[in-house]
């Protein structure tokens, strides 16, 4: 079958989005999954590759269907011609917000028109992104409003190694109170969904404790008692594989092992951090970022790299494209399964 479209949102142009986007497009291993059309302004894509010094030509198309396969091209689409694109580097800017917002929306627009099987999202500076007029806290929360979908969930990934999250943007002083069967439910359903899309027809899923040792039968806390067990028992009704509450220092090395397909962790930072520890390389020369944040529960398929716009390194020539490179090949994986599962 014909390689899946995706469309790759430009981020924020005072970050590393347009520097990992060219070295994305320049990836055998990308190239071999899409067909990948970029929404965006030509300026930071200009400005990028004389930095790398990168020979690229910009093709500017109207629909992704107007791509042209050329290796050395990127195919351009830009989403506001009223608006001005800056080409500063590491700076929070309202104008760099308002040109990613229009990425997104733009993008967003094209995948639920079927103008492309997914949408793969460079990062944004979330203080930015509120300057210039997007009161969101982030990618997921925009798309759920764009999409109308009525709940979302983070799926974050590397390889084998899979976290979903009940709850993601929020203090940790709020944790608890938005832990609750329902919700749990909900998430463990969609993660469980989309590693079926993915080929794996039985995933074992760990549904992660929110206390330590997940409560020790109450004495560290109740939520595994009055929320999480129940969740966990309905989710065993519903068909679904799974076990727990696990404790949380312990799942997730269990999971990376290979003992589970997936681990529900309960908020963002307990599932983040150990997603990162294994996606993760810093040093001098080399650094290494992988990994892959998809959205659960949207009516189109989403993935995006897992970092942020690292303003410390932008404009530098530093940047690690991996995660871009896994955000774009997860994105044609779920295309092509969505495609087949519908077929069936």
């Amino acid at each position: 079958m014909d390689k899946p479209i995706c469309i790759i949102t430009m981020g924020d142009p005072a970050g590393i989005g347009p520097e990992v986007i060219i070295k994305t497009l320049f990836s055998d291993r990308a190239q071999s999954d899409a067909r990948m059309v970029v929404i965006g302004y030509p300026e930071p894509f200009v400005r990028d590759t004389k930095k790398l010094g990168i020979k690229l030509d910009i093709n500017e198309i109207t629909y992704p269907e107007e791509l042209n396969p050329a290796t050395n091209t990127i195919n351009l689409i830009i989403p506001d011609n009223t608006i001005t694109c800056p080409t500063i580097y590491g700076e929070v800017n309202a104008d760099c917000g308002r040109a990613a917002g229009r990425c997104v929306e733009h993008a967003t627009k094209l995948a639920m028109d079927k103008k492309a099987d997914a949408v793969v999202t460079a990062p944004i500076n979330k203080e930015s992104f509120n300057l210039g007029g997007y009161n969101f806290p982030g990618h997921t929360e925009i798309l759920r409003y764009l999409t109308g979908a009525s709940d979302v969930a983070m799926l974050l990934t590397h390889g084998n190694f899979r976290v979903a999250h009940v709850v993601t943007h929020t203090a940790i002083s709020s944790v608890a109170n938005k832990i609750y069967r329902g919700r749990i439910v909900r998430v463990a359903a969609l993660m469980n969904e989309t590693l079926n899309i993915l080929g794996i027809e039985k995933p074992h899923l760990a549904i992660s404790g929110l206390n330590p040792h997940a409560g020790e039968a109450g004495m560290f806390g109740k939520k595994e008692i009055e929320e999480i067990i129940p969740a966990v028992e309905e989710l065993k009704e519903m068909g679904i594989d799974v076990t727990g509450p696990m404790s949380p220092d312990t799942v997730f090395a269990k999971a990376y092992s290979g003992e589970f397909d997936g681990v529900v962790a309960m908020y963002h930072d307990q599932g983040h951090i150990a997603l990162k520890i294994v996606a993760f390389r810093f040093k001098e020369e080399g650094s290494q970022v992988c990994g892959v944040n998809t959205a659960l529960g949207l009516p189109i398929i989403r993935t995006s790299v897992d970092h942020g716009t690292a303003f410390d390194i932008a404009g530098k020539g530093k940047a690690s494209p991996h995660s871009m490179i896994e955000a774009v090949e997860m994105a044609s994986k779920l295309a092509i399964g969505k495609k087949a599962r519908q077929k069936s």
